[in-house]
């Protein structure tokens, strides 16, 4: 899947927590959240923290748990962490909430 902004999200483009967890990776790469974030540590706090509010935010968060699954070679260990980010990113674009 190639990078999409905030404003192209479109729910039927987010994995449903719900019914399909396995492809959240996929997703998660839409961005580059390093980059995003500014460096990797600030990446790294959004996702250790929990504290991410913004859709942007969230989207970072996001990537760094795909990143860390794929460094401990998939483990599925990420995988309800990314099921909550993905409901809260999933909350945000349907609220319009694109910042």
């Amino acid at each position: 899947m190639q990078e999409l902004t905030n404003r192209q999200l479109k729910l039927d483009r987010i994995p449903d927590p719900d019914v399909d967890p396995c492809h959240w990776d996929a997703f998660a790469l839409t961005i580059n959240g390093y980059e995003v974030a500014g460096r990797f540590e600030a990446c790294e706090a959004l996702y250790q923290e929990k504290n991410a509010t913004t859709l942007t935010e969230l989207r970072c968060a996001l990537f760094f748990a795909s990143r860390k699954d794929r460094y401990n070679y998939c483990s599925e260990g990420e995988t309800p962490v990314a099921r909550e980010f993905l409901r809260r990113i999933r909350e945000k674009v349907a609220a319009g909430e694109l910042e």
